[in-house]
């Protein structure tokens, strides 16, 4: 199933450890997770039997999923032991990705979306993972979802990388009619304390996106004059990818970059890879020493006329 590993990889680290092999017997997900709450601390055999316990509810009958969610829905409130939260808010990933799994949730948009705003970052992941899922399926009610998403967002507290899972998208595509969205969304993007790592996956993941507003596109335009080399590198590799607005209207830029003396050859190959029509182009580039500012320790501010 898409990104499978991506969100099992997810859930396994925020279980507290990796899995060795699946041993352990598959137990009822209510069942698992009444065994979990009576024994507050989890073991290798633990982790390994939810593995199995969340393979069998993907495949489980429609009719046995009914009957555990209000449980697996009980397990991942406030006031649990945090990997109990976690399993249980697996057990709902593992039902989002199932053909039926839309369906299977459309009742219970308030609880899920309930946890998108959860205080623990690991709680919150799972459950944009899930948002991802479901959000373009028609049995979905979005409007929960949207407004969790625009609530987490606005908290300068929270991480990320959790936002960058997939609030923005969801945000933009189907809160498109809500000025508040992307309002949301463009307080997001023009923080000052955004990371080089989440502005390239910003453009990276946006760059792509067709009917993006404009101020997005021009945001990520902008990327293309980042001072952080990667962050430059990014943008060019999803100019390449692009078929969308931002990839007209950053068109310009990737030639002056492709022509630009004082750029990093690295760099500058990349653009005049772009501009001549590759896609899929890698982002890693021989890069000299990255020299910091020896007064503020940042990275040297490139000029804008470059």
């Amino acid at each position: 199933m898409r990104r499978l590993k991506t969100y099992w990889l997810i859930v396994l680290v925020l279980s507290l450890g990796s899995s060795s092999c699946l041993l352990a017997q598959s137990l009822p997900a209510d069942r698992f997770l009444d065994s979990v709450s009576a024994r507050p601390v989890g073991d290798e055999v633990e982790r390994d039997q939810f593995l199995t316990t969340g393979d069998a509810l993907n495949n489980a009958s429609a009719a046995e999923v009914d009957r555990v969610l209000p449980a697996v829905l009980k397990h991942t409130r406030s006031g649990g032991e945090a990997h109990e939260r976690v399993y249980a808010t697996g057990f709902l990933l593992m039902i989002a990705m199932r053909p039926d799994g839309a369906d299977l949730l459309s009742s219970k948009s308030e609880e899920i979306s309930s946890l998108i705003v959860d205080a623990n970052p690991g709680i919150q992941k799972v459950a944009v993972a899930i948002m991802d899922y479901v959000i373009g399926k028609p049995a979905t009610n979005k409007q929960p979802y949207l407004s969790a998403s625009k609530a987490v967002m606005q908290r300068p507290q929270t991480p990320q990388e959790v936002v960058l899972v997939g609030m923005i998208s969801p945000l933009l595509v189907y809160g498109s009619s809500d000025p508040d969205a992307l309002k949301s969304v463009l307080a997001f993007l023009h923080r000052d304390d955004l990371t080089p790592s989440t502005r390239s996956e910003l453009v990276h993941r946006l760059g792509v996106v067709p009917g993006l507003p404009p101020e997005v596109n021009q945001y990520l335009v902008a990327l293309l004059s980042d001072s952080d080399p990667h962050v430059r590198a990014a943008a060019l590799v999803a100019y390449a990818d692009s078929t969308t607005p931002y990839h007209i209207a950053a068109k310009d830029s990737v030639q002056r970059i492709a022509n630009d003396s004082a750029e990093i050859p690295g760099i500058r190959d990349l653009a005049r890879e772009a501009i001549a029509g590759k896609a899929h182009l890698s982002p890693n580039y021989d890069a000299p020493p990255l020299v910091l500012d020896p007064k503020t320790g940042a990275v040297p501010q490139k000029p804008e006329n470059q």
